[in-house]
């Protein structure tokens, strides 16, 4: 039976958490280093959160050295609020979304995962308002590698270390909704599924030129048939 990795981005592509995240982060940052910098004029689209601190900082004559001395302290503030703002915010499942989880979960022949930006507590944290944590046994995260390009290896080297199996990235599904999503699927050699739920309209990711392209994946049967290509 060949193995195939389905790997999901949250923020546009799972979820819309209505800024929940950027609040949060925006807040704790501002706590730890009585500034926020650009933050709130940096655009967040397809960026690690590490990536995003460094952007947002350095301009500010903050060192790098500095961001990552505080960046667990700078952690602990930004769960705290976003476990409190995910509740205060309206968070939203996009179209076809639990249904294809729920079908794929169950399916011995894919092993289910994800790849975000986000760091691993906050993606928890926004997965938890609608309980989708128990579809994701693993994911490569934030707190992996500060650029997304380098997520795909670290996913692989999860794969293999949790199922003993070396899933080729011609087999591995990468999707999301922004430019970078695609740009990174097509970095490892892996399958780009570019959905324009979120950060991205349909005319820019297709002029990424993904392998897939969806309005939304309401329409499951043509998602899963994809899967079987």
């Amino acid at each position: 039976m060949a193995i195939k990795t389905v790997l999901f981005d949250i923020d546009g592509t799972i979820l819309n958490c209505n800024r929940a995240g950027k609040i949060s982060l925006i807040e704790a940052t501002r706590e730890v280093f009585g500034t926020t910098g650009r933050m709130e004029r940096v655009d967040f689209q397809g960026k690690t959160d590490p990536l995003i601190l460094k952007e947002s900082l350095e301009s500010m004559g903050i060192s790098q050295q500095d961001i990552e001395d505080k960046t667990d302290t700078l952690k602990d503030k930004y769960f705290a609020h976003l476990e409190k703002n995910i509740h205060n915010f309206e968070v939203y499942i996009y179209p076809g979304i639990m249904e294809i989880l729920s079908i794929l979960s169950e399916r011995d022949d894919i092993i289910l995962g994800l790849l975000t930006g986000n760091f691993t507590e906050s993606a928890k944290i926004k997965l938890s308002r609608h309980d989708l944590n128990r579809f994701f046994p693993f994911g490569a995260f934030g707190d992996d590698a500060p650029i997304r390009d380098l997520l795909p290896d670290v996913a692989k080297k999860k794969i293999s270390d949790m199922y003993g199996v070396d899933v080729d990235f011609s087999s591995t599904y990468i999707i999301g909704d922004t430019v970078y999503d695609v740009r990174c699927a097509k970095y490892a050699g892996a399958v780009s599924i570019a959905v324009a739920t979120g950060w991205s309209d349909m005319e820019t990711l297709q002029k990424e030129n993904p392998d897939y392209c969806f309005d939304n994946l309401s329409d499951i049967n043509k998602f899963l048939t994809i899967l079987e290509d």
